[in-house]
């Protein structure tokens, strides 16, 4: 999915471009993706309203709105939004598309992972995920003490750990591999089995990796519906040497999800990198 350092670019870049637009018209080209939780057709719903303000909360895009509802995205995997004109190429993934007159916003998947809703403002906290959102891990809240408060006796493995947004405001895939990377710590280790200097690491490879990776994208300013990840470090290479070690980089399956990891900057004496290559694909 688009995660944290992909949408505080991508957000703000909405913003600039759609505040105070009218929504002239509104489309829904794939009903999978849509989560309607309110009676009514979507351009009803949607047309005559303004775009007051549009917001980041965790993996969520809110789109603030003044009429009866606002839209939420949450992209997931692989959605993503094109700022084009009406008569730009029709793409097949395309999902839902805001029309502006002059100007359309797209929301792309062609996995059909993401979700939009049309929710009453005063329902925002029945979607699912959007009310509990974890600690702002760039924030002078996150401190070395209170990560190792909400470690504490969480017996996960560290990677699934790292992807719960209701711990943490928040990585998925990605940076979760990147994160561990930094801090020289095996997917696959148990919360509990973590040191104090573990811990400390950890701390330092989440505020240092998501703030060198957003930097990057807001700096290359990459167009919307494109994901940077060349430069991330471990991330779907595997087979490629370890910039640090030059040790061939590893997948392992964490709890549903692939994890890319050196096995020797992040070792783990329990045996548990061992990999069957047949049946873990590479995904971003």
């Amino acid at each position: 999915m688009p995660e944290r350092p992909d949408l505080e670019y991508v957000v703000p870049v909405l913003q600039r471009l759609l505040k105070g637009q009218l929504i002239q018209a509104a489309s829904v080209h794939n009903p999978v993706v849509m989560r309607q939780m309110v009676l009514g057709e979507v351009s009803e719903l949607l047309v005559g309203s303004t775009i007051q303000g549009i917001k980041r909360r965790a993996h969520f895009v809110h789109f603030q709105l003044s009429g009866p509802v606002d839209l939420v995205i949450s992209p997931m995997l692989a959605g993503r939004f094109d700022h084009v004109e009406p008569k730009a190429r029709k793409r097949k993934d395309v999902a839902f598309v805001l029309g502006f007159g002059e100007m359309n916003l797209r929301y792309r998947d062609d996995v059909q992972m993401g979700k939009v809703y049309l929710v009453p403002r005063e329902q925002l906290k029945e979607i699912p995920g959007f009310a509990k959102i974890g600690v702002d891990v760039l924030g002078k809240a996150f401190t070395l003490e209170k990560l190792t408060q909400i470690t504490k006796k969480d017996r996960r493995q560290v990677k699934v750990f790292l992807m719960d947004k209701t711990k943490l405001d928040s990585m998925g895939n990605a940076y979760a591999d990147e994160v561990l990377f930094a801090a020289g710590i095996h997917p696959k280790v148990r919360v509990t089995e973590l040191s104090l200097d573990q811990i400390a690491n950890l701390h330092d490879a989440i505020v240092s990796v998501l703030k060198t990776s957003r930097t990057i994208i807001r700096r290359r300013k990459p167009p919307l519906d494109q994901k940077l990840r060349d430069h991330v470090k471990v991330r779907n290479r595997r087979g490629q040497p370890c910039p640090s070690c030059g040790t061939a980089i590893r997948a392992a399956g964490v709890h549903g999800h692939d994890a890319f990891f050196c096995p020797k900057c992040q070792p783990d004496t329990k045996g548990r990198g061992f990999v069957d290559w047949s049946r873990i694909p590479g995904r971003s």
